[in-house]
C-alpha cells in the first residue's frame, strides 16, 4: 500500500494504554466533571516523559500527563541563519513552533484554522520561546538558527508547562548546550473566597478557573525563566503563594525528566555499540 505522504509521521515506538491502569483512571475525570473526587490541590498529576523517540528530528521528547495532556516536540539546528533580524551580539536564534492538533480537545473550542487559533498558537508559541531562551546557551551558536516545533495532540489541561518540558527535552536530546532543562508547571484557582490553588489542573478545572499562572524553572539554577499569569478575585499574598507552590512542582518534576534523558543517551549509546 502506498504511503499517504499528507500525514504526519507520528513516533517509531508509542507508549501502551495500560501504563495508566495502575493511576486509578485519571483520566476518568474528564468525563464526570461533577462525579469527579476532589483531589489534593498539591499533588502531581502522573507523568510519563521519553526523549529521543523521532528519527527525523535531530532531538525529540514526548510528554504526556494523566488525564490526557499529551505533547509531542521535535527540535533542529544549530543551522546557519541567513534570515535578516538575527540577535544583536552575535548570538544564536531560537525559533518556537506551537500547533494544536485539530483533535486535540473536547468539543469546539475554535474552528480549526481560524483567527483564535492562530492567535492563539502564537501566543503559545511565543511564551514557549520566552520559557527556553534563559536555558540555552544562545551564545555557543552565532548566527545560527534553533528551531523547536511541539504538536499538542491532546489538550487535558497544563498544556503550555508540558510543552515547556517537552521542548526543553527535546533541545537536550538534540545535544544543544544548554544550562539546565526548564521545567513547566501550572497552576489554577477555582472560583470562591476560600478556594485553594491547584498544581496540574485538569481541562475541566482550567474551564472553570478564574485565575491562573504557568511557571518555568531552571532547577540546578534555581533560576524562574518565565511567568505567566491572569485572572481576577486573588490577593498579591495568594498570587506570591502559587508562585512558590509552582515552584516547589517544577523541583519535584525535575527528577522525572533528567531521567528521560539518561534513558535515551543510555539507549543511543547501546544502538551505537550494537551497531559498531
Amino acid at each position: 500500500m502506498p504511503l499517504d505522504h499528507r500525514r504526519v509521521r507520528g513516533p517509531e515506538e508509542s507508549q501502551p494504554p495500560e501504563v495508566w491502569a495502575a493511576a486509578g483512571g485519571a483520566g476518568e475525570e474528564e468525563d464526570g466533571e461533577g462525579d469527579a473526587a476532589p483531589r489534593d490541590p498539591c499533588a502531581l498529576r502522573p507523568l510519563f516523559a521519553r526523549a529521543g523517540l523521532l528519527s527525523q528530528a535531530e532531538g525529540s521528547a514526548y510528554v504526556e500527563l494523566g488525564g490526557g495532556t499529551k505533547v509531542l516536540c521535535a527540535a533542529w539546528g544549530p543551522r546557519e541563519a541567513a534570515e535578516p533580524g538575527l540577535p544583536a551580539g552575535g548570538g544564536g536564534w531560537l525559533l518556537c513552533e506551537f500547533r494544536r492538533a485539530p483533535f486535540a480537545g473536547r468539543g469546539a473550542r475554535w474552528r480549526p484554522g481560524s483567527v483564535t487559533e492562530r492567535e492563539a498558537e502564537r501566543e503559545a508559541a511565543a511564551a514557549l520561546r520566552e520559557a527556553l531562551e534563559p536555558a540555552v546557551r544562545l551564545a555557543r551558536y552565532p548566527r545560527a538558527r534553533l528551531a523547536v516545533s511541539a504538536l499538542l495532540l491532546q489538550d487535558g489541561g497544563s498544556a503550555l508547562a508540558a510543552a515547556i518540558s517537552a521542548a526543553a527535552l527535546a533541545l537536550a536530546d538534540a545535544g544543544v548546550e544548554m544550562y539546565d532543562l526548564a521545567v513547566g508547571c501550572a497552576l489554577c484557582r477555582s472560583p470562591g473566597p476560600t478556594a485553594p490553588w491547584m498544581l496540574q489542573p485538569g481541562e475541566p478545572e482550567e474551564r472553570r478557573a478564574v485565575a491562573r499562572l504557568t511557571v518555568a524553572l531552571l532547577p540546578a539554577l534555581n533560576q524562574v525563566s518565565v511567568v505567566l499569569g491572569g485572572g481576577q478575585g486573588s490577593s498579591p499574598d495568594a498570587w506570591a503563594q502559587a508562585l512558590r507552590l509552582g515552584l516547589d512542582g517544577c523541583h519535584r518534576l525535575y527528577p522525572v525528566l533528567r531521567q528521560s534523558l539518561l534513558r535515551a543517551a543510555q539507549r543511543r549509546d547501546a544502538a551505537a555499540a550494537t551497531t559498531a
